[in-house]
């Protein structure tokens, strides 16, 4: 007896949900669409097939992958037929991007093999230079990352030098390039290139797949064997690749690469006018002790003032030439920096404006040395005024000009005639000694 179309249908559903049933696909998705419901229809293809498959919509809801053309993906799921058409279709379950499992797998091992060869250990990274004067960036010539990091570079320290070396950043045999470029520019001299302070992998963010090129063998042995500091700027923030491992120092994105290994001109500029506010307050607080010293000094009551003073006269001195010296090298290096950054500036940057900064700077160092000197010159001159006025009005200088200083027994000093009487004992100070004598008369002066 012949079958119905649905005796049929039915008796190949039961076939293939038999023969086949539960199984992992892997293709690439063709023509994807989801319908009201929320259940998702679309074709898995390769080179010379292709198959009708359906995820349902609660399987949808919890998927992490977000179906669309062209993506390559393993399908779990159960190969049934549809008896609404007879047609044969797989029904899937789960889904996850063909590759991700495999790569993340390499990813680990190779990771885990370098980490026991001690390629990862913070002891072998190198420092890199606190006022670098020049970087070699390693990525793709076009798009936005090389744009994005010359610019915050000619921002923050435009007097580097930076060089472009072009690379490919993405595909199959892209980390020979990249392995190339770090041994042709850690040996600069043997293909006739100016030497570099430092070097910058970048590019900009993608997938794993996109990013593999920087998870390579290749790459991270060059790395570590590159005699110059690598930074590696390699995707996102949350993206890390095993060149991050390895690289002297790892930066989230391409242009943090440049804000964590550049100083900032704006604070270089803020910091040499604070140390010169700084100077010239020590300056001023140098001489306002000096002041202070001096007029002690000059209220008391000393025997020997030039004994006392001395030693301050020729600490004046010593710290005078100290100052001096220390305000002219610092103001010196400062205009030494500042001239060689302006020097180094790419020709966009106003040559104008760098001159009349330096010009300033050294207006300003000239005339804060001549103000320094000035000060210091008052000060000693004042000091010897304060010197010679101390010394003139000494008891000593009146007993050397025949003065003499007359004390009782009990050691007051005798003013007037009516202080003594007949037979009192006196101590006599005179300009090298001392002499002892007894009142016989008092004659007091006629009126």
């Amino acid at each position: 007896m012949p079958l119905s179309v649905t005796e049929l249908v039915a008796r190949l559903k039961h076939a293939v949900e038999l023969q086949v049933g539960e199984q992992c696909v892997m293709g690439e998705i063709g023509s994807c669409k989801t319908a009201s419901s929320g259940h998702i229809y679309f074709t898995l293809k390769d080179a010379h097939s292709q198959l009708q498959c359906a995820m349902y919509a609660f399987r949808a809801r919890g998927s992490a992958v977000r179906l669309r053309e062209g993506l390559q993906v393993e399908l779990y799921g159960k190969a049934t037929v549809w008896e609404g058409r007879g047609s044969l279709q797989f029904i899937v379950d789960r889904v996850r991007e063909a590759g991700v499992g495999t790569l993340q797998q390499q990813f680990e091992a190779l990771r885990q093999k370098l980490m026991a060869e001690g390629l990862f250990d913070v002891s072998r990274k190198r420092p890199l230079p606190a006022f670098p004067q020049s970087v070699a960036l390693v990525t793709s010539p076009s798009g936005a990352v090389i744009q994005d990091m010359r610019h915050r570079l000619e921002q923050r320290a435009p007097w580097i030098q930076a060089y472009l070396y072009p690379v490919q950043v993405q595909g199959k045999g892209a980390e020979n390039g990249l392995a190339r470029a770090l041994h042709i520019l850690g040996h600069p001299e043997q293909h006739h290139l100016p030497r570099v302070d430092y070097i910058i992998l970048a590019r900009g963010g993608g997938s794993m797949e996109d990013l593999w090129c920087f998870n390579e063998e290749i790459l991270a042995r060059a790395i570590a064997a590159c005699p110059i500091p690598v930074v590696s700027a390699v995707g996102h923030e949350t993206d890390f690749t095993i060149a991050d491992f390895v690289a002297d120092l790892r930066a989230p994105t391409p242009t943090a690469a440049i804000e964590l290994t550049t100083p900032d001109a704006a604070i270089l500029m803020q910091s040499l006018q604070e140390t010169e506010l700084h100077l010239q307050r020590r300056l001023r607080q140098g001489l306002q002790m000096a002041r202070l010293r001096l007029k002690a000094a000059a209220q008391g009551r000393l025997s020997r003032p030039q004994e006392l003073l001395a030693p301050h006269h020729q600490k004046l001195d010593t710290l005078a030439d100290e100052l001096s010296r220390a305000a002219e090298t610092r103001l010196r290096r400062a205009g030494d920096t500042l001239n060689t950054a302006a020097a180094r500036l790419s020709p966009r940057i106003p040559q104008r404006a760098i001159e009349a900064a330096a010009q300033r700077l050294g207006t300003t160092a000239q005339a804060l040395t001549r103000n320094t000197l000035t000060r210091l010159k008052a000060a000693a001159q004042r000091l010897d005024t304060l010197e010679a006025r101390l010394s003139a009005a000494s008891p000593q200088q009146a007993l050397e000009r025949g003065f003499a200083l007359v004390r009782t027994s009990d050691g007051r000093l005798a003013r007037h005639a009516s202080d003594l009487s007949p037979g009192d004992r006196l101590s006599i100070s005179l300009a090298d000694g001392r002499v002892a004598a007894t009142v016989d008369t008092i004659t007091p002066d006629s009126p």
